[in-house]
This record gives C-alpha cells, sequence and structure tokens, in this order.
C-alpha cells in the first residue's frame, strides 16, 4: 500500500515536471515565419574599441552575425547613414518574436570588441 502510494507521488511529480519543462520550452522557442508588411528597415549603430578594421566592416559583421542566427536570406548589406548609423533591410518583414531577437543581438552580442546599438526598426 506505501509502495503504491509512493508510485502515484513519484508519477505525480514526474508529471509535473514533464510539463513544466514542456511549458518553457514553448514560451522560449523560436517559431520563425515571416511578418504581414513587405519589409522591415535597421538602423543602428556600432562602437569598436579597438577595433581598427573600420566601421563599415564593424556593421556588417556584426549584421551578417545577428541575420545568421535568424536564418533569414533576404536581407541588404547596411548602408552608412549621414549621421554614421548604419540601415539596412529585411524582406519580407520580420514578425513580432523575430524582431526582439534581432535587437536583442544586436544591442547584447560583443563581437570581437564590436557592439552595436539598435536606434529604429520599423515594418512598412
Amino acid at each position: 500500500m506505501k509502495t503504491a502510494r509512493n508510485v502515484v507521488i513519484l508519477l505525480v511529480v514526474l508529471g509535473g515536471v514533464l510539463f513544466g519543462v514542456h511549458a518553457l520550452e514553448e514560451a522560449t522557442e523560436y517559431h520563425g515565419g515571416s511578418g504581414t508588411a513587405a519589409t522591415t528597415t535597421v538602423v543602428f549603430t556600432v562602437q569598436g574599441k579597438r577595433f581598427t578594421h573600420g566601421s563599415d566592416l564593424a556593421a556588417t559583421t556584426l549584421w551578417e552575425t545577428c541575420v545568421g542566427t535568424l536564418e533569414w536570406s533576404d536581407t541588404s548589406t547596411p548602408v552608412r547613414q549621414a549621421d554614421g548609423s548604419y540601415q539596412a533591410v529585411v524582406h519580407p518583414s520580420l514578425p513580432a518574436d523575430t524582431r526582439r531577437r534581432l535587437r536583442g543581438c544586436l544591442e547584447d552580442l560583443t563581437l570581437d570588441r564590436i557592439r552595436g546599438s539598435v536606434t529604429r526598426m520599423a515594418s512598412t
């Protein structure tokens, strides 16, 4: 009787753990897909500490690395703007969760002494 009770408790705990792991996986899983607009335009700046290869290469390296994590293939190369920021375009547009991932990568990734900061991200 005591053994059966222990088995039931163990099964309930195991079921709860499996449910929790599945819920966490669903909450953090990247679902991909594209947005409803034609494009997403991203404007960002780069800062490099002791990066001696120029800001154009820094912007391209950071952009290509972050877009690569999204497995997105139709993007433009970042183009330097008059204010020193860089603008790149993604086709088709990015859905909200993918925009958050891209922003997070550009702002949180420090790559070869390069760090980015997104100033604008809009889908049109």
